[in-house]
């Protein structure tokens, strides 16, 4: 019994262990910030094929790191949420208030 305990004790640590691993070391910095929300917007509302929808600070994209790996960070967070429930979140591509 006390070997399923453990088991159980593991099952319930592991999960909440692992959400640190991913954390960058900039996530604290103002231009991690600011490049996190950048490549966000970008991911979310980037036109195909058309390179000046891109939102960033291409010095800071260049030349900070910290800028460098929050738009990373955000432009991947915001385009797996957009492609239709990659991180857990149901298709609602098709749905809406208006007339399609």
């Amino acid at each position: 019994m006390p070997r399923l305990r453990l088991v159980f004790l593991l099952s319930l640590l592991l999960p909440l262990a692992a959400c640190g691993l991913g954390r960058s070391e900039h996530a604290d910095k103002p231009n991690y910030k600011a490049g996190y929300s950048d490549g966000c917007w970008s991911a979310t509302s980037q036109v195909p094929g058309d390179p000046s929808t891109i939102t960033r600070n291409e010095e800071a994209f260049r030349g900070d790191a910290a800028y460098n790996a929050g738009w990373k960070s955000g432009y991947s967070a915001c385009r797996i949420r957009e492609s239709g429930g990659s991180m857990g979140m149901p298709d609602v591509s098709g749905r809406g208030t208006g007339p399609q």
